[in-house]
């Protein structure tokens, strides 16, 4: 009995081991993953009356390329975008839907897509990143 007990109590260990392994993994992964690390970063800011929201966003994965491409599926986009306007970093417009997200499309050829969604009229100020200028944006619906 002395021998399983050896067994089990080390089994143990290992499992608790693994488990704050595992566990620490996961803790630590998006917090080294949330913050871009060269510094190249856009920023949004939206205002519906008095509430004011603003995020941060780093380098999308693909270029920037015209508008966002639309599935045929079931999903259609449920945003309307209007009044958009580029001036030096900064794009301007406002929109309107159901569960919308935005983006902004820099001169460095790279599209700066922001994850909070947006339900009703917002007016949206992105900017783009230090050295760069605003090229356009615009809303990905879901």
């Amino acid at each position: 009995m002395g021998e399983k007990m050896k067994i089990r109590r080390t089994l143990g260990l290992v499992g608790a081991g693994a488990m704050l392994t595992l566990g620490g993994g996961v803790f630590l992964a998006p917090a080294a993953s949330a913050a871009p690390t060269d510094g190249q970063v856009a920023s949004s800011r939206a205002e519906q009356g008095q509430t004011v929201k603003a995020e941060v966003a780093g380098k999308s994965l693909g270029k920037a390329a015209g508008s966002a491409a639309v599935s045929k599926g079931a999903t259609a986009i449920q945003a309307s975008c209007w009044n958009g306007s580029a001036s030096g970093r900064n794009f301007y417009m406002t929109c309107s839907g159901n569960g919308y997200r935005v983006y902004v499309d820099c001169s460095n050829g790279l599209r700066y897509t922001f994850g909070t969604y947006y339900y009703g009229t917002w007016n949206h100020t992105l900017t783009c990143p230090a050295g760069t200028s605003a090229v356009w944006g615009g809303s990905i619906g879901g």
